[in-house]
This record gives structure tokens, sequence and C-alpha cells, in this order.
């Protein structure tokens, strides 16, 4: 059966099953209610009531007798019955209109209006960063952010911070929560120019954006890959001011739980934080393993293979058996990514004892692969009492 010709009898008004049964007909010529059925997959019983339709409207002719036959009508004289048909049903709605306009004007009551508002996808990261620049230009009031690495260094590039000076100047308060390591220094300075900045490790896959409490676009970032083409990247932007009053408490409570940007900037510049982090990890291995019968040198020398010598973060020693242990921190894995490497490739030369290397911060599984092609233990260091439990457990087991 011809699919366009269905649609285009359904436009005019009848059904699919209406419209199935006519094209049938019309093209096997006379049929009984049973050919109807098996030609077009109906029950009997379905054809008959379908028929009936057809006939009442004036769109087959049913000829009496044992069974009865039903013959289409032209297909001319039929779509212009139904032509007239609508034409008439407009013309009964055009009557009518006035009196449906009057009667839900004198029911309608400003009370009871409902605010209206739109939802919309932003796909694509160009996109989602031209809509995040676009409400920053128009924000009159207020400016709230969580950005991701990638999000803070892409938008400082197309004018993030020329944005918010502009809206400082409007009277717009702004306020950012951000990751700031040595990726995003310059980034993060010249915003600190124009808003508020903190630091947080926390939100390193969301993106959010409040703008005057009104408007708001958020998304989970999937691949925060380095750069701005990305079309998978997907956003949802809002002008509900009820969806942005739910969001936004969350983002208070972010906001007060995070680091400020100078002080994180400070420490990044300075390397202050990462060193007491290390010294602190060295101090909760003396206190705990000479519990547990181990005596802790730190910091200490072993020799190398070759002969050479290295410096190491601890020497542990029981009895006959050592480790020497190496801890590494950073403020940022890309700062701290080199010396890490550095610490694992002592195992080349660092036999005897067996080399520990506890590091932080770092990601993916290259630095384990390579500390197991060392044979080098590499512990996570970002939680150090789990580290310092894990270490004992390594020793022990040995």
């Amino acid at each position: 059966m011809d699919e366009r010709a269905q649609r285009l009898l359904m436009q005019y008004g009848l059904s699919e099953r209406e419209s199935l049964v006519y094209l049938s007909l019309l093209a096997n010529g006379q049929q009984s209610a049973g050919e109807i059925a098996k030609a077009v997959q109906i029950t009997r019983m379905e054809a008959y009531r379908t028929t009936k339709r057809l006939a009442d409207s004036g769109s087959v002719v049913a000829t009496p007798g044992n069974p009865v036959k039903y013959t289409a009508e032209p297909i001319e004289q039929v779509v212009a019955a139904m032509m007239d048909r609508q034409v008439k049903r407009l013309e009964e709605m055009e009557k009518g209109r006035a009196e449906v306009v009057s009667l839900g004007r004198s029911l309608f009551s400003p009370s009871k209006q409902r605010d209206e508002y739109s939802f919309r996808m932003v796909q694509g990261r160009e996109q989602i960063y031209g809509q995040m620049l676009r409400m920053v230009e128009a924000a009159g009031a207020s400016l709230d952010m969580v950005l991701t690495r990638n999000d803070l260094i892409q938008l400082h590039l197309l004018g993030l911070s020329d944005a918010l000076r502009e809206a400082k100047r409007r009277g717009a308060r702004a306020r950012v929560i951000t990751v700031c390591d040595h990726q995003t220094t310059e980034a993060a300075e010249a915003v600190m120019k124009a808003g508020e900045l903190r630091h947080s490790d926390e939100f390193g896959r969301s993106r959010m954006l409040f703008a005057d409490g009104g408007q708001v676009l958020a998304s989970i970032v999937l691949d925060d890959v380095v750069g701005r083409k990305n079309e998978k990247d997907v956003a949802i932007w809002t002008d509900s001011g009820d969806y942005a009053a739910t969001m936004l408490p969350m983002f208070e409570k972010a906001f007060q739980a995070s680091t400020g940007a100078k002080e994180r900037l400070g420490e990044l510049r300075t390397g202050r934080r990462a060193e007491e982090r290390a010294r602190a990890m060295v101090d909760i291995l003396k206190a705990s393993l000479p519990l547990e019968g181990w005596k802790v040198e730190s910091p200490g020398r072993v020799r190398g293979e070759s002969g050479a010598e290295y410096e190491v973060s601890a020497l542990l020693a029981s009895g006959a058996r050592g480790f020497a242990v190496d801890v590494v921190m950073g403020n940022d894995e890309a700062s701290a990514r080199d010396a890490m490497i550095s610490a694992i490739m002592k195992g080349i030369e660092v036999k005897s004892p067996p080399l520990v290397v506890i590091a932080a911060p770092f990601s993916g599984d290259e630095l384990d692969r390579l500390a197991a092609l060392v044979g080098v233990v590499l512990i996570d260091g970002a939680d150090p009492v789990a580290a310092a439990s894990r270490l004992r457990k390594e020793i022990t087991a040995a």
C-alpha cells in the first residue's frame, strides 16, 4: 500500500485504518468485509466497523448481497467532500472564536498565572562557551560559576576576564570556583582582578553558571580534554528562577568550603603546601612504624647497583629486613610529575633495600606501569593515613 497516499488521506481527515481500507478498495475494486480484512490484515469485525464509517461519510458505497460488497467512490469526489467538511468545521470554529476567547478571559485570574520558563540543550563545547560568555555579558547583578581546569583556560583565551571586568563596572558581583594549579595560574590571576576566585579539587568534572540568580547553565563534563573542540559536550540552559533557587545554596556551601585563590597561588609559587604534606607523611611513618618494631631513619641514604649514592625520605629497618621510602608530594599533578618519575626511576639502581615511593597527586595507570617495570612499589599518598596503612601491609608481607 502506498504510504504517502495514506498519509495524505489522513491529512484530509481519515483515520489510519480508514485510509488503509479506502485505498484497498480503490486498488482492488469491489470487496467484502472478509476480503478487506485479509487485504489490510485486520479482523473481520474491524473491517465491518471501518467500512460502515466510510459509508456514512460517503467515501464508499455498500452493495446489498450475501456477503455485502463495498466499492470506493472516486478519489476526486472523496477528497472534495472531505475538504468541504473541514472548511465547514473551520467556519464553525471561527464563529465561536469570539465567544471562547471572551469566556477564557472571564475565567482568567492573575493570581493563578504560572511563571513561564524554558529549558534548552546546548550541544558542543564551543557553543557552551559562547552561551556562557553571553550570560556574563548580559548579567547585571551577579555571576556565580563552577569551572573545570580546561574551562578556565579556554574561557580566559576567549575573553572571560575582560567580560567579568565589564560586568563588574555594571555592578555585577562575580564569584568563581575552579582548579588553580600551574596550568591555570595566568587565567586565575586575570579572573581574580574582576571577581572573587576560589580553588577546589572537588569539582573537576562539573560546570555551572548562575546569572542574576535567574538563569542557569549546568553540565557534567565527561571528557575534560584540553581544547574547545568537543561535540560530545552537552549542557542544559534554563531561565527557571525556581531551579536556580534550588541549586544556588549548593554553590554557596561549596564556595565557603573552598580555598582562597590568593592563598592557593601562593602555595604554588613557594611549594610550601607540598613540602608540608611530604613532611606530614614522613612524620606519620616516624610515629607509627616504631610501635611495630621498625627503626625509621629520615632522611636516609642508600647505595645503588652502580655504586652511586641516593637520598630517600626514609630508611626502614627491622632485623634483617629493610626498605627505602621516597615521598613525593606536589600541589598539582603537572608540577609533581617529573619528580614522581625521577623517584620511581631510582628503582633501576636501588634494589637492596627495595624501594617504595609514596606520591600524590597522580591519575591514570602510566606511573603504576612504570613502577612495576622497574620493581618499585608505588603507593597513592593522597590520604596519608591510608598510605601509611598500605605501606605497613607491603613491608609486613615482604
